[in-house]
């Protein structure tokens, strides 16, 4: 039986990773997919998004459609509210069949495991009050984000194997599947027996956030810093301008 266990890490800063291994029934029945695509479907919260030009470089090992705000430097309260999509395509993984295998991926005689690597990166969150965080001195410090394992499944010709569950996906992702106006079926692979309940499927990030009290302090010592640097370049300059008009009103001597 297939199944699936995927974990995202670290919990606290900026820049986790999506880590999704993907475990394959024995290789006799590898034929039996040789003619499927593995696919890997994530819906990240407006705080979370992954960087297309760096996804773009592990074309090796899987190429991707991303739905959603590209923007990388805008803070979460800057953007709308929306979720972003991404739809990874790991058909060249699941090809390998004959071979021992590549890569990341390990061929054993319990079946093969498939990993898929998405790294992703957190925005800046809105300042918050303590009081709007809760009591303790975590609370104060970060925000809890709540992710979604992504979805899993194999993109199969109807014939190519007895078993064929329908999924729910949106019907821009349905669409953007290899041969998607072909009589082919979706092949869920669920998350693996020890996760089974919702909840175990859900993955907690610690977002580090700024308290609004302190923008009492930052703003105005900001804002008093850009002035004293301005007004240094500017008294620099001035003593330039001045040296080099000495320098061009002084006659040339042999």
């Amino acid at each position: 039986m297939a199944y699936l266990v995927s974990k995202l890490g670290p919990q606290s800063g900026f820049h986790p990773v999506s880590t999704s291994t993907i475990h394959l029934s024995p290789q006799s029945t590898f034929a039996t997919y040789e003619s499927c695509s593995l696919h890997l479907y994530y819906t990240l919260p407006p705080l979370l998004f992954v960087d297309t030009h760096e996804l773009a470089q592990r074309n090796a090992s899987y190429t991707f459609r991303h739905w959603g705000n590209r923007d990388l430097e805008k803070p979460v309260h800057a953007l709308p509210d929306e979720i972003s999509e991404l739809l990874i395509d790991a058909t060249v993984k699941l090809l390998e069949l004959d071979g021992p295998g590549g890569g990341d991926d390990e061929v054993q005689d319990s079946g093969r495991a498939i990993h898929v690597e998405v790294p992703m990166h957190l925005r800046y969150g809105a300042p918050k009050a303590t009081s709007a965080l809760g009591e303790g001195e975590n609370q104060a410090l970060y925000e809890e984000l709540h992710v979604d394992w992504p979805k899993a499944f194999l993109w199969c010709p109807s014939s190519s194997h007895s078993k064929q569950n329908a999924q729910s996906l949106p019907e821009h992702i349905f669409s953007a599947l290899p041969n998607s106006v072909s009589d082919n079926a979706i092949i869920p692979i669920p998350p693996h027996a020890n996760f089974s309940s919702e909840t175990s499927t859900i993955t907690t990030l610690l977002l580090p956030i700024g308290n609004a009290k302190d923008l009492e302090v930052v703003e105005p010592l900001t804002a008093l810093t850009i002035l004293v640097c301005f007004l240094w370049l500017l008294q620099v300059s001035w003593r330039t301008a001045t040296r080099l008009n000495a320098n061009v009103g002084r006659p040339k001597t042999e």
